[in-house]
């Protein structure tokens, strides 16, 4: 693997790429950024603060600017998306264009639990407090967004993806 390699991690919310996005950073002694928090610095309020003002379309304007501005002026860095960052304003092309793209394709009964643990209300695209109507909505965004999560160059399908397992199975080629 080359020093200034760019990672993308996409996936649904709660799959885990800012977690795992922070661990890759320091194992590859790479840079972490997190998408929604630049952007949150950017607009100076939370994303569903800014959903509720400015729409979802407003958003994915400011979202794709911000991945953007971060191709052309970085270099060497593992990036965390927004689980619709892929799917607006031919970001995944853009995506692909400037580092390796990883999908991380969590099952939406464990994305559920995770996401009621974290917060509903942390998450503006969902609306369930219930973990079988959630698992229903998870399974409805999944089908939406998965032919733009499918043109990422690496698929990882498993509910217990670790640093070691993108590294050893993924990076090391």
């Amino acid at each position: 693997m080359g020093e200034k390699e760019n990672i993308f991690l996409l996936g649904l919310p709660g799959s885990g790429k800012s977690t795992l996005g922070k661990q890759l950073g320091e194992e590859l002694s790479l840079d972490f950024i997190d998408l929604d928090h630049l952007i949150v610095g950017k607009i100076g309020m939370s994303i569903p603060e800014y959903f509720s003002f400015q729409g979802e379309g407003n958003f994915r304007l400011r979202e794709k600017e911000a991945l953007h501005e971060v191709c052309a002026t970085r270099d060497g860095f593992v990036l965390a998306t927004g689980g619709g960052t892929p799917c607006f304003h031919f970001n995944m092309d853009t995506m692909n264009a400037h580092g390796r793209t990883i999908y991380l394709d969590v099952n939406p009964g464990d994305l559920a639990l995770r996401i009621l643990d974290e917060g509903v209300e942390n998450r503006p695209i969902f609306k369930s407090y219930d973990q079988l109507d959630l698992i229903q909505e998870i399974r409805a965004l999944k089908e939406l967004r998965e032919e733009f999560y499918n043109q990422a160059q690496i698929k990882i399908r498993d509910n217990q993806i670790s640093t070691e397992m993108i590294i050893s199975n993924y990076l090391s080629r």
